[in-house]
């Protein structure tokens, strides 16, 4: 599958949280009565001595500031601004592994763009509220109801040793109307809910991705499993209820795998002349080719197999592919792979897998290779 479109939106959106981030923590910073300065100060005097107080710098910071604004309401609307502008990152990210799970990722290009202008808007917002809080506390930091934050001193002598009075935190130095404890106390536990709340509907929606991705794919009913008109048979041709069973099987993971594969047995005979086809699937979706061929006899299966292994071989020779061959209890698979591609020809018996995929979707197919038992190492 496609992770190239998918990553580039990331980056952007992560980039783009972060602007919005620098932009209204400032605004933050003087809802709270504090500056970028006051802030610095701070966590570093809560840091020193502590190794792991990176960690948690949040959990330290929040706090703080919910103190120093007093709890006001001003405070609570502009910490919503922030954690919105970084909301479109986290439910593109949701969303997008979603969409690749259910194979859906075409679609990546448009939440990409719906999640940029999302951001768009909600930082625009932000913005207008910001310069709001800045018109409105334009004269506190020039007036004495502003206190700086200084680290408490721990002994007299370093009090000697600096001139300025030492700063005792008090319980609110805000530039707006302080809430009533019990207001105060009912928002606080409001944020840490909601927060909860997220966390929670995150691990949800990872634990439900496995189940939609069985329960949405694109699926198709079951090909009749009436068989072709048969020749006479030979000693080598299988069984039709066995050779209806793994074309069946195939067809089954195809479509879990979340691909659309056609019954193409008169095309794909016209294909290969001169081969006996009893069955055959054809997926091409997105860059991928795969056939599926159920032949009637084997020794027609082991020649279209080094056939299709040149003609693989012969589209990337110049690129040097590196190549894997293998072969199992009746199964033969020679693997190649480059740069640009992904190729793979498996014979089982008188069963051929024939594929040709794009760079993106080698991962996936050494995956369902190795779920059906051909592929012992990726």
């Amino acid at each position: 599958m496609p992770i190239g479109p998918f990553l580039i939106f990331f980056f952007a959106l992560s980039v783009l949280s972060h602007i919005s981030n620098h932009i209204l923590y400032r605004y933050l910073y003087m809802s709270a009565g504090v500056t970028a300065e006051d802030v610095r100060t701070y966590l570093w005097s809560t840091a020193e001595g502590n190794r792991h107080a990176h960690r948690s710098r949040n959990r330290q910071l929040w706090p703080w500031l919910e103190m120093r604004s007093g709890h006001s309401q001003e405070f609570y609307t502009m910490s919503r601004y922030c954690n919105f502008c970084n909301l479109p990152a986290v439910l593109y990210t949701l969303a997008g592994v979603g969409m690749m799970v259910v194979r859906l990722h075409p679609y990546i290009w448009v939440l990409g763009a719906a999640m940029i202008a999302l951001w768009a808007i909600l930082t625009l917002l932000g913005v207008m509220y910001g310069k709001r809080i800045q018109a409105e506390t334009a004269d506190f930091f020039d007036s004495s109801r502003y206190k700086p934050y200084r680290p408490k001193r721990e002994s007299d002598e370093e009090e000697a040793d600096t001139p300025e009075e030492p700063y005792e935190e008090i319980p609110y130095a805000g530039p707006f109307e302080a809430a009533e404890p019990e207001v105060a106390q009912r928002r606080r536990f409001r944020r840490g809910y909601t927060q909860k709340l997220f966390v929670v509907a995150v691990v949800l929606v990872f634990l439900v991705l496995p189940m939609l991705s069985s329960k949405f794919l694109p699926s198709s009913s079951t090909p009749e499993t009436t068989t072709q008109p048969q020749t006479s048979q030979s000693p080598t041709q299988q069984d039709e209820s066995q050779i209806s069973k793994e074309y069946l099987t195939m067809y089954a993971q195809l479509v879990e795998a979340g691909f659309t594969p056609t019954d193409a047995l008169v095309q794909l005979s016209d294909t290969y002349p001169g081969i006996d086809l009893s069955r055959a699937l054809l997926v091409e979706e997105e860059g991928m080719h795969l056939e599926y061929l159920v032949l009637t006899q084997e020794s027609q299966a082991k020649d279209l197999a080094q056939g299709l292994q040149h003609q693989l071989y012969e589209l990337v020779a110049a690129r040097e592919p590196d190549i894997t061959e293998e072969s199992g209890e009746g199964y033969t698979l020679y693997t190649q792979e480059t740069e640009g591609d992904y190729g793979v020809v498996v014979r089982d018996g008188t069963n051929i897998l024939y594929v040709y995929c794009p760079q993106y979707d080698t991962t996936w197919m050494k995956w369902f290779l190795n779920d059906l038992g051909y592929l012992s190492d990726y």
